[in-house]
């Protein structure tokens, strides 16, 4: 954050947007008609995709907290949230568009700062930002997003669509976006009671890793672009938003499937288990099934796609297999033992982990 803080009604709405604008062109899609600047926007689609439509708010206090969140970081995964939406649907992204609600706590150079962010985001994973609206609030700041993607029809993967006998498999690791949140949250308490503010130093370093996976997630369109390229037919696939736990219910019940996972199959970093156990003396098997925002991609294939995966061994892990509906959705213990497995993620309006 610069040190400077211009009121944003120095310049009003119209000179903010203006140089908010000017972060954001040039444009690079000569698909685009009209940006930024009219009543709407007007692109041409790409001939023979169809368009893949998702959006997603964020909330100040309930999705982030600005003690730790910088703008820039807020910018870009505010466009990463919806980005992990198009990439579980094997889809291009395309365009976005933004609605921001602004509090006279945000200056005009934080806002600059967020759209920062989000231009990054643009130039990394291509896609631009064509439109949106400012408005001021008097509660906290929130920001909507609107992102349109293109696919090929034909490969598109539904949570609809996992068979009996399907393989589950997931990408990366889990639990290291919430053991970041974990250290965040705990550093944040230790400032708030610190006698000596001015001097306070939080206890970041060892846990960069897991605090970077929290406040600057990537989609992981690197996996899907490859699932694409290796012609693998994708039956049923999710992001992990919510927790692998919700996550998998979700596909299971839209399937009309049970399912089970097996603990010595989870994917894990050893830095969630030392944070677990370590500094919050927690076992890590909940930071795992229930954390969330990892933005990892679950998804089922059948046995005959299987072999198709192995380029990927390095980061894509089968974890269990789709069953028959009355089997139920269960995890399989270390010591065999089963567990009935429950939404336990992030649920808006049932908030149940500390700080969210």
């Amino acid at each position: 954050m610069n040190e400077s803080f211009t009121d944003i009604s120095q310049i009003g709405e119209f000179g903010l947007i203006a140089r908010l604008n000017e972060i954001l062109q040039p444009y690079r899609d000569s698909l685009i008609v009209k940006g930024i600047g009219d009543d709407a926007a007007v692109y041409i689609p790409a001939e023979g995709k169809v368009q893949v439509v998702t959006t997603d708010a964020l909330i100040e206090g309930i999705h982030f907290d600005l003690t730790y969140v910088s703008m820039r970081n807020l910018g870009w995964k505010s466009m990463v949230v919806n980005l992990s939406d198009l990439c579980a649907m094997l889809a291009t992204p395309r365009y976005a568009l933004i609605t921001v609600a602004i509090p006279r706590k945000i200056s005009v150079e934080m806002m600059e700062n967020l759209y920062l962010g989000i231009k990054s985001a643009c130039n990394e994973f291509n896609f631009a930002l064509i439109g949106g609206d400012t408005t001021t609030t008097f509660g906290n700041m929130a920001i909507s997003v609107t992102m349109i993607g293109e696919a090929d029809k034909d490969i598109i993967p539904y949570r609809s669509g996992a068979k009996i006998g399907d393989y589950i498999c997931v990408t990366g690791t889990l639990g290291l976006s919430y053991a970041g949140l974990k250290i965040l949250l705990r550093e944040k308490k230790k400032f708030l009671e610190s006698e000596d503010k001015q001097n306070f130093k939080p206890n970041f370093e060892p846990f960069l890793k897991a605090i970077e996976k929290h406040l600057k997630p990537v989609p992981r369109f690197d996996i899907a672009n490859k699932l694409k390229d290796l012609k693998v037919k994708v039956n049923s696939m999710i992001d992990i938003s919510d927790g692998l736990s919700s996550d998998l219910l979700h596909i299971c019940r839209q399937s009309n499937v049970g399912a089970e996972i097996y603990e010595t199959s989870l994917p894990v970093d050893e830095l969630v288990k030392k944070i677990a156990k370590d500094e919050f003396n927690e076992d890590y098997l909940p930071y795992v099934l229930n954390g969330g925002e990892d933005y990892e991609l679950l998804f089922t294939v059948s046995e005959s796609e299987l072999k198709k995966l192995d380029p990927l061994y390095s980061d894509v892990k089968v974890i269990g297999r789709i069953l028959d509906r009355e089997q139920g959705i269960r995890l399989i213990r270390e010591d065999k033992s089963e567990v009935d497995l429950e939404a336990g993620g992030w649920d808006h309006f049932k908030i149940k982990f500390e700080g969210r």
